[in-house]
């Protein structure tokens, strides 16, 4: 009788064991999925604002930061949803933010985080005059040198 108990044992541990297995790797690929979404936004964001930041006039750098709004579609997300994005180009600086909302399945994982996770990505790039940099090494040579530059 005691060897049936042990053959039947490894039976039900072997249950417990691939069921929480199963459980463990799914959350394993959600939680892979939320952090995809999370380095898009950011990536977006990032492209958005220096590609904004390279252009000497304002009316080009808003231009630019808006063609890469453009470009960016929901289907580059894998589970994230209510995609937004906003860019704002100034005179010293250009900046990006994307959100999106990635929904939370299961009721234990919801009463942790609540039903879903927000993704909240921004960058901001200083605009920088290459002109006006050149100006003050050669101010500062000058004043080094003696005039001479």
């Amino acid at each position: 009788m005691k060897k049936n108990f042990l053959k039947g044992s490894y039976t039900v541990e072997a249950a417990v064991l691939f069921s929480v297995t199963v459980f463990i790797m799914a959350g394993l690929i959600l939680c892979t999925f939320y952090l995809h979404d999370k380095a898009v936004c950011q990536s977006a964001a990032c492209e958005a604002a220096a590609s904004g930041s390279n252009f000497f006039l304002q009316k080009d750098r808003s231009h630019a930061a808006a063609q890469i709004k453009k470009q960016f579609k929901q289907e580059r997300l894998l589970g994230g949803r209510e995609l937004s994005g906003h860019t704002a180009a100034g005179k010293k600086e250009v900046s990006a933010r994307w959100k999106a909302v990635y929904p939370v399945p299961g009721a234990v994982v919801q009463y942790f985080v609540g039903d879903r996770l927000e993704i909240d990505r921004s960058w901001t790039c200083k605009v920088v005059q290459p002109s006006d940099t050149i100006r003050k090494i050669r101010g500062a040579a000058g004043l080094l040198l003696g005039g001479e530059t």
